[in-house]
Parts: C-alpha cells; sequence; structure tokens
C-alpha cells in the first residue's frame, strides 16, 4: 500500500486511479492507507458545486476548467453522479460533459456513485477529494448530484460552496429560502441569456438581503468564517453571480470571486476549521449508516415483531420501544466491529 501511495504522490495517473478503486465501493479501505491520507492532506481548500439537477453545474466546472487551466493549475474533479439501477455505478453523465480535458494529463475527473448516500456526496468522495489533493491538484472541485432543498451534505466536505440554480425547474421561490441558501458561500444564477433568469436573481438577492436571518441558519462554522474574512455585504457574506456558462459569459466573475475567497481562507486557523468540520460530518454519516443498517436488521428479527404488535394495539407508546431498538442496533454494531478484527 506505502508503493501505492508512493505512486500517487508522483503523479502516476494510474496508482491514482487505482487507489480511488480502493474507496469507490464503500468509502471504506485499508486503516493504513486512510490514515495516510488524514495525515498528509487538508492543506488544498475544496470547492463543492451544489444546486437542482439540471442546472447546468458541469456545464458551469467544464467552463471553470478551461479558465483554471489557462493558468497553469492542475485540477482535480469529484463527481458525484446517480447510481446506475442495473450496475449500482456512476452515470458518467457529468464526465460526458467535460470529455475536452480527457486527455490533459493536468485535470484529472473521476465519477462515483451515489450508491444510495443521502445529501448529494457519496462516501467514498472525501477520500478520492484527499487522494487528489496528494496527487498536487488544487483545487479540488466537487460536484454533487442534483439535490433539493435538504439535501445539504457538501457543506461538511467542501470549503467553498457553490449553489447553483436556473430558471425554469419548479417552484424558484421554494428553491431559494431554506437549505441550499444556507450553505452558500456564493449563488450562481446560469442560463442568464433566459428572460425568467432576471426574476430568480432578483428573488435571490432579495432573500439574501435579510442578513441577520440567513446567518442565523448558516452552521455555525461558516458564521465563524464570515466574520473572520471580514464579510459584511447586504447579502450576509454571500455573493450572487449571473452567467451563462455555455457561452462562457460571466465565468470568469465568478472564478475571479472564487480565487479571491480561496486566499483568503489558506490559513493554519481555517485549516483546522475544515479539518473539524469534515472529520464530523464523516462520523456523523458513517455513524448514521451503520446504525441505520443495524437497525434495519433489528427491525427484520423475530423480536422485534412482538414490539410491532404491541405498538399497533396501542400497548405500549411508541416512545418506549425506541430505547430498546436503539440498545439493540448498537449491540448488533458492536458484534460486528468485533468480529470484523
Amino acid at each position: 500500500m506505502s508503493d501505492l501511495v508512493d505512486k500517487v504522490c508522483r503523479g502516476d495517473r494510474r496508482a491514482l486511479a487505482r487507489a480511488m478503486s480502493c474507496f469507490d465501493s464503500a468509502g471504506r479501505t485499508e486503516p493504513a492507507l486512510e490514515a495516510h491520507l488524514r495525515r498528509s492532506t487538508g492543506r488544498v481548500p475544496w470547492w463543492g458545486f451544489t444546486g437542482p439537477p439540471g442546472v447546468g453545474k458541469s456545464t458551469l466546472i467544464d467552463a471553470l476548467l478551461v479558465r483554471l487551466r489557462r493558468q497553469g493549475r492542475r485540477i482535480g474533479v469529484v463527481a458525484v453522479d446517480p447510481s446506475s439501477p442495473r450496475s449500482n455505478g456512476a452515470l458518467l453523465g457529468d464526465r460526458v460533459r467535460m470529455m475536452r480535458h480527457a486527455v490533459d494529463a493536468d485535470v484529472f475527473i473521476r465519477s462515483l456513485a451515489t450508491r444510495r448516500c443521502q445529501g448529494g456526496v457519496s462516501d467514498a468522495t472525501l477520500h478520492c477529494a484527499r487522494l487528489l489533493e496528494l496527487a498536487g491538484y488544487d483545487p479540488v472541485l466537487i460536484e454533487t448530484v442534483g439535490v433539493g432543498q435538504n439535501q445539504v451534505e457538501v457543506a461538511s466536505a467542501a470549503d467553498l460552496c457553490v449553489v447553483v440554480l436556473g430558471p425554469g425547474h419548479g417552484d424558484d421561490v421554494q428553491l431559494i429560502k431554506a437549505g441550499l441558501l444556507e450553505i452558500a458561500d456564493i449563488v450562481v444564477v446560469n442560463k442568464c441569456d433566459l428572460p425568467e433568469s432576471r426574476r430568480l436573481l432578483k428573488e435571490v438577492r432579495a432573500e439574501l438581503a435579510g442578513t441577520a436571518r440567513v446567518q442565523a441558519g448558516r452552521p455555525r462554522e461558516r458564521q465563524e468564517e464570515d466574520r473572520l474574512e471580514g464579510a459584511s455585504d447586504a447579502s450576509g457574506g454571500i455573493e450572487v453571480v449571473g452567467l451563462e456558462a455555455k457561452s462562457g459569459r460571466g465565468v470568469e466573475t465568478l472564478l475571479q470571486q472564487l480565487l479571491g475567497l480561496d486566499r483568503a481562507r489558506r490559513t493554519a486557523a481555517a485549516q483546522a476549521r475544515r479539518t473539524e468540520r469534515r472529520v464530523r460530518g464523516e462520523i456523523r454519516r458513517r455513524a448514521e449508516s451503520v446504525v441505520g443498517e443495524a437497525l434495519e436488521r433489528v427491525l427484520a428479527g423475530s423480536v422485534a415483531a412482538g414490539w410491532v404488535a404491541r405498538v399497533g394495539r396501542g400497548e405500549f407508546p411508541l416512545g418506549s420501544v425506541i430505547p430498546e431498538l436503539a440498545a439493540s442496533a448498537l449491540a448488533e454494531v458492536q458484534q460486528r466491529e468485533e468480529g470484523e478484527r
């Protein structure tokens, strides 16, 4: 495994792809590789791109890649695609839109399947981003699968969150309210060549003008970052950019804003905050996954059948059963962990 890591550090693309495959199925691998990644990375900020399906996230990233390459940067991209219902693998829709970079040795794009993970990122997303960082790519871009209001898991992984919106995707007012805007560092309204985009831009800016309410809803770590970096504009530190990703109009403005925020957050304090935020998010996701699977097994067992029947007959309140279920699920987790050692 150390030989594989050495090759990744030297920029061996085949070794990088092989190392990513160690994580791709479930987000777990040999503890030695995972420990090495955690110790050796955390200095390169990651840019996250999220938003509803079909708003142009992949097209926007493709346009940014062109401009970043003109600056001589090496860029890594982790694109989280929906899982295939047959193979359970990634559908590769995002990579198709970035095919012009496939022969560029300084651009590495990896597609990952969601594999039932919620929040627009997969279990392996963070480890693949760490491998890209280890291989010398800077920045690392993370594109989530299309998400809704409450699927904001990318906020715990990315250092800069770009929320991409576009006209004509259902109820725009609902899209710009709770959830997505609360994790945004920059909000992009794409497809500004369409007349409906003007209304969406106006609504986004009006929503963000309520600085106190927006800031109260932002994660505490984000509020602290805004305070330390002097964010004090009328949008509560959140920039709004209207652009046309397909034609490239406005993309350069977005890139300059991203680079400015990137520079502001390349400090030791920012590094410590983002490492803590990522690890907290990983622990929570892993715990939810492991305990959730154990709970499903407990509920499918014969013991739970008695609880279900009694609650159904009104003999026990639902709340009295929860501690029993939780204790059984945790015991199941402990048994499995001991069996794997």
